[in-house]
């Protein structure tokens, strides 16, 4: 007698089925696999080479800021020099300004006007002397005015001399003195025009 094992219909089936689902499962899973394992490495190889791009831009910072130092460094030298050319220029200027304002009031000093004092104090200057007449010491104070090293030029007092046998007048000027007179401005320089007064 032969005896024939029937499997149920329904478990194979079933069987297949769970078969199916794994084969499904495990391709989905080896395919999320792949793909995490493509983002990742994506992503390492990107922040590699942010981490090398940062690593050059600290490079550059520092180099910057060596190259700004250097500048700072030359424009601290450039201002030492510069103070110490205007050192340089103020003493030639005061060195030779005595000189100046001496040959200043020869050429102001009119031949019948003498000088007997000169006191000069803290950049005030009086001068005393004797004149033949009061023309000749206004001529004398318009010559100083004039100069460009001398200023607020002002007559204290003339007095007569009694005691010449010409008739002399004696007078005392007072003057500020301007060892470094301010540099007349240049021909072309710009003027400002005067406003047009408005027609009411």
């Amino acid at each position: 007698m032969i005896r024939i094992n029937l499997l149920p219909v329904k478990e194979l089936e079933a069987e297949s089925v769970r078969r199916r689902e794994l084969i499904i499962g495990g391709t989905i899973f080896g395919i999320a696999i792949v793909l995490l394992c493509g983002v990742y490495l994506f992503q390492w190889r990107e922040h590699s080479r942010l981490q090398n791009e940062l690593t050059g831009l600290r490079n550059e910072i520092q180099a910057l800021n060596v190259k700004v130092k250097e500048v700072g460094d030359l424009q601290n030298k450039i201002k030492d020099l510069r103070g110490k050319n205007k050192i340089f220029e103020d003493l030639s200027k005061k060195r030779v300004g005595p000189v100046r304002v001496l040959e200043s009031l020869s050429v102001a000093t009119p031949t019948s006007l003498w000088l007997t004092e000169l006191r000069e104090n803290g950049g005030n200057l009086v001068i005393n002397g004797l004149a033949m007449d009061n023309q000749i010491i206004a001529e004398f104070m318009r010559a100083l005015t004039n100069s460009k090293y001398f200023a607020n030029v002002d007559l204290v007092e003339v007095i007569q001399e009694k005691s010449a046998a010409p008739a002399l007048k004696k007078f005392s000027i007072k003057s500020a003195l301007l060892y470094q007179p301010a540099e007349p401005k240049p021909v072309g320089a710009p003027v400002k025009a005067a406003a047009a007064p408005t027609s009411k």
